[in-house]
């Protein structure tokens, strides 16, 4: 695996744990915008139903200047479930799992199953507004990149050191770039104030009274940035796995080893996982140890062609080990596994890295993600911001192994070649909505700091760290939504204590 990608393939992630459905029945508020066309929802996510509507918007690439260029953005309105009337409040669900991922949409996935996570919200009288970012998804441009995917597919199958894995990975990166702007793509166009401007131009082109809205990962950095712009546009805010407007620490090789550790952690004090799994932090070393002095050769059935599954001998080093073990740790399903693949990998056991590597592949080679999009605000606004963190606190850089400043400095040399200027955004303006934000203990990719330096801009506001999960913690614990449901459907002053849940902790016991 190429490890200047590792960003890049965490929020990929969170693609692959959703999906959604939805259909166009020609009524509801998705009329009454010029702007708006209508879609068939059959195409967006598998389904079709007549309270739901699909469509698009286009909006001006350049919010700012009038340069002509123009985007187009795909937008679902889920209406309430209990009332025949039209409903005056709204959750707005903006398109994150990136930058690149698309939350909104699941066109393979099987009817009926996506909106089920919506339905507590729509029986309490709230339409769901879900929208992809721009760059992403159904939007138009799309910023994908095959060339990265082609990378990915030649370096696994292959023994390189890191610094040929980080040279081929680079070289993709700038044939995309170059492709992209022969075709006329204005990446400059693409960033987090952009976003934050669709969503309040489409907010304010739909004739809800009340806005609320529901965050993931990236997207919750969008949310930020629409609050300073125009603050009170939202009434409630649930932020999931949030991440600071002004990111801090960079993600390294040494995060990744510490997120593997947590898991380890809790399966220590969970007396069945520990009791089955003995030493597991002692042997996670030596598996790393093992694999950096003898790369494992495993044989897996992966998607490489559009028909049918084809047999690929793998290469998986230290550095491309650890990769996968962090993409499952990003997968709340697959965390409670982690263990025994350690302790089967230590028991020279290799065929039980084969599902995590399966998985890996599938998310490696995503055609659909918008590589291109992720690199532009990764290089445009969270490198700059990693630099100054970095300017401020040199002990840690001094303690960043050798092979996590190779992968740096890579990725400053292909933002270098990206050449879109920078745009840092700043949390400079306390924010009033009622706020929860919702954090796993072992998400991987987000930092306690991350979650303190997000909560401190926030005057009145709540916050739950759910145990034994990872990242995107709303979508795949139940217990979650049920606090977020009483969080949006009760008024303040009836609103009581939180939900302890411990739906992710049990998969340890």
């Amino acid at each position: 695996m190429n490890i200047a990608r590792q960003l890049t393939l965490l929020i990929k992630l969170s693609v692959l744990l959703l999906c959604s459905h939805a259909a166009a029945d020609g009524s509801g508020p998705l009329l009454t915008d010029t702007r708006f066309t209508l879609a068939d929802c059959i195409d967006f996510i598998n389904d079709r139903s007549p309270q739901v509507s699909c469509g698009f918007i286009e909006l001006p690439s350049d919010h700012d200047n009038d340069t002509g260029r123009i985007i187009s953005l795909p937008i679902l309105i889920a209406k309430q479930t209990l009332s025949g009337s039209a409903s005056d409040k709204a959750i707005l669900i903006p398109g994150g799992g990136g930058p690149g991922g698309s939350m909104g949409f699941g066109f393979g996935s099987p009817p009926g199953e996506y909106l089920s996570y919506y339905r507590g919200l729509r029986d309490a009288g709230f339409d769901i507004i879900i929208v992809d970012q721009r760059g992403a998804g159904f939007a138009r441009p799309g910023l994908r990149c095959v060339e990265t995917s082609r990378a990915f597919k030649w370096s696994i199958v292959a023994d390189l050191t890191l610094a040929d894995e980080l040279a081929a990975y680079s070289q993709a990166i700038a044939k995309c770039h170059q492709r992209l702007v022969q075709q006329g793509i204005n990446l400059t166009d693409f960033d987090t104030y952009q976003s934050a401007r669709d969503f309040l131009e489409i907010i304010n082109a739909l004739p809800y009274s009340t806005w609320g809205t529901l965050a993931t990962s990236y997207a919750t950095v969008i949310v930020q940035a629409m609050e300073q712009l125009k603050p009170d546009t939202f009434e409630r805010i649930v932020l999931d796995s949030p991440v600071p407007m002004d990111y801090q620490e960079p993600f390294t090789l040494e995060s990744s080893k510490a997120s593997i550790t947590r898991v380890l952690t809790l399966c220590e004090a969970t007396r069945r996982c520990s009791n089955k799994y003995k030493n597991i932090k002692d042997k996670f070393q030596a598996v790393i140890d093992k694999t950096r002095d003898k790369p494992l050769a495993i044989r897996v059935k992966v998607v490489d062609t559009d028909t049918r599954p084809v047999a690929r001998k793998l290469i998986v080093n230290d550095h491309t080990l650890l990769d996968m073990l962090v993409v499952a740790s990003y997968n709340n399903y697959r965390i409670a596994d982690i263990p025994r693949v350690i302790d089967q990998l230590n028991s020279n056991n290799v065929n039980a890295l084969i599902p995590i590597a399966e998985d890996y592949w599938y998310a490696s080679s995503d055609l659909e993600f918008a590589d291109a999009l992720s690199w532009t605000v990764h290089c445009k606004e969270r490198l700059p911001l990693e630099q100054q963190f970095l300017q401020r606190n040199p002990s840690r850089q001094q303690s960043y192994s050798a092979a996590t400043n190779l992968i740096r400095e890579a990725e400053r040399l292909a933002c270098k070649e990206w050449d879109i200027g920078t745009r840092t955004l700043k949390n400079t303006t306390m924010l009033n909505p009622e706020t929860l934000i919702i954090t796993g203990d072992l998400d991987p990719v987000i930092s306690k700091a991350d979650v303190a330096n997000t909560i401190k801009i926030f005057r009145n506001k709540k916050s739950t760290n759910i145990a034994g999960m990872g990242h995107s913690v709303w979508y795949q614990s139940q217990c979650t939504r049920e606090n977020v449901e009483d969080f949006f459907s009760r008024a303040s002053n009836q609103r009581g204590l939180l939900q302890n849940c411990r739906d992710g902790i049990a998969r340890f016991k």
